[in-house]
């Protein structure tokens, strides 16, 4: 039963506005964050780091040409939005994957800091002892960022597919 306070759903050119919006921000955030990232892990010598800070860029530029597609009033342009979010989670996931299986302990030590080390001294600890710790946090970070990319990428992806008719209805109309 609709309730006097019940809002109706938004208009087609409405929902294609916003999409272009969210679409707009996530690509342009992607573009710089990865891309920073990207730069910063090459210039460290992480070259997986890099990789897939260029190919995290890289959705991120696809998924600003589908928005600038729409725009065009090319519907397919919807797309390349879903395809940039589900290649950006594959990635994520492949790097966490990656991150996971190829844990390196000395790496880890070696970017404790003295204070660091002080604090662990402080609580009675030493290397051989904080070490797990580290390493646990390590997984759990990895793991997190797994879990949170498939809230948010898969999110993102399933909110342009559920979008996808409207914005044909939107294009439809202005044509």
């Amino acid at each position: 039963m609709a309730g006097k306070y019940d809002t109706p759903p938004p208009l087609p050119r409405e929902t294609l506005e916003r999409v272009l919006r969210v679409a707009t921000i996530d690509g342009r955030m992607l573009l710089f964050i990865a891309g920073t990232c990207a730069v910063f892990a090459a210039y460290v010598g992480d070259l997986p780091g890099a990789v897939v800070g260029c190919c995290a860029a890289g959705t991120g530029a696809l998924e600003l040409n589908g928005a600038n597609r729409l725009r065009a009033s090319v519907a397919e342009g919807v797309e390349h939005l879903i395809r940039s979010q589900t290649i950006l989670l594959g990635i994520v996931l492949l790097y966490a994957g990656y991150q996971l299986a190829n844990f390196n302990p000395e790496v880890l030590l070696a970017s404790v800091t003295p204070a660091m080390r002080s604090k662990f001294r402080e609580l009675g600890l030493n290397s051989d002892q904080y070490l797990p710790l580290l390493k646990q946090s390590y997984q759990a970070f990895y793991v997190t960022f797994g879990i949170v990319s498939i809230f948010y990428q898969g999110g993102l992806a399933l909110y342009y597919r559920r979008s996808r008719a409207t914005i044909r209805r939107a294009l439809n109309d202005e044509i």
